[in-house]
């Protein structure tokens, strides 16, 4: 019950936008010349005291909003609208325009030190693509959505490497081989935290992964005794595989019978000459019993 308040006192307290029609400013002037021209045939001297205060007026109306910015309007501490349209436009006079780009925007963070699932020290830096979606929740929601998106990427990133294994030696998941998840799962980490600030996230990606410098001879010590396990073991495997072949196409020639001594002998010449890392040395027996 106390989750579910809070997050009703949350979604009372976030400002959405707004959208303002854009009013052309053009049939504003056309309008206010004609009553200026109307009142200067009456009385000139009211005419003039009126125009000096419509244009001081119109002027604290008239804004131009530039292609992919929009306007956050707010008239004496209330929010009144966004512009989002591009071009001369007009709004309440007096009120305050304060402007949001919509362009997007990359942050390449710095190399932080974390511990992946199996607690070993990693750097990790990330790029993340981003924009503002929404002018109103960017303004009004967070102190500023710059240092916003900062700080949660931050958390986002620890939170994040800690749940998985730099490298795994199984089919487990991990920061190095999986990196198409991991990029997926952190655009959406990122894009739950920033929704309040009305960003939206447009890409994710590790930049920089690498084990921290403390433990890197040593991980790089067991990743080559790991590949050169591996290594013999596909060789073994294979030279088994030989031997076998031979021996069934020994046993199968009937003319040919081999006993359970000649048996072994054959298997040890071959895993030696299957397995050794130099080029076998021919032998020839002078024994002809």
């Amino acid at each position: 019950m106390k989750k579910q308040s809070d997050e009703d006192s949350t979604d009372k307290n976030t400002i959405n936008d707004r959208n303002l029609s854009k009013i052309q400013a053009f049939p504003v002037l056309i309008a206010l010349g004609l009553i200026l021209l109307v009142l200067f045939v009456y009385d000139s001297t009211i005419a003039l005291g009126v125009a000096a205060v419509s244009i001081l007026t119109f002027l604290q109306a008239l804004f131009v909003n530039d292609p992919n910015e929009a306007r956050v309007i707010e008239f004496f501490g209330h929010y009144i609208g966004t512009y989002f349209k591009s071009g001369i436009c007009v709004t309440l006079p007096f009120s305050s325009k304060y402007r949001v780009s919509l362009k997007f925007q990359n942050i390449n963070t710095e190399k932080i030190k974390v511990n992946d699932a199996n607690g070993s020290p990693i750097e990790i830096s990330v790029v993340i693509v981003w924009r503002v979606s929404s002018p109103a929740k960017a303004y009004y929601n967070v102190n500023n959505y710059h240092d916003f998106v900062f700080v949660q990427s931050d958390s986002v990133i620890r939170e994040l490497a800690s749940n998985y294994p730099y490298d795994s030696e199984n089919d487990e998941e991990s920061l190095r081989k999986n990196s198409d998840k991991i990029s997926n799962e952190l655009r959406s980490m990122l894009q739950q935290r920033l929704n309040i600030a009305g960003i939206e996230i447009a890409e994710a990606r590790i930049s920089h992964l690498a084990y921290s410098s403390e433990i890197a001879q040593a991980m790089l010590r067991r990743q080559q005794a790991h590949a050169i396990t591996s290594a013999r073991k596909h060789i073994v495997q294979n030279a088994i595989g030989i031997i076998e072949e031979v021996i069934a196409h020994f046993e199968k020639n009937k003319s040919l019978q081999l006993d359970g001594k000649q048996k072994v002998q054959l298997i040890n010449n071959l895993l030696v000459a299957l397995i050794s890392e130099q080029d076998a040395q021919p032998t020839i027996s002078l024994d002809n019993n």
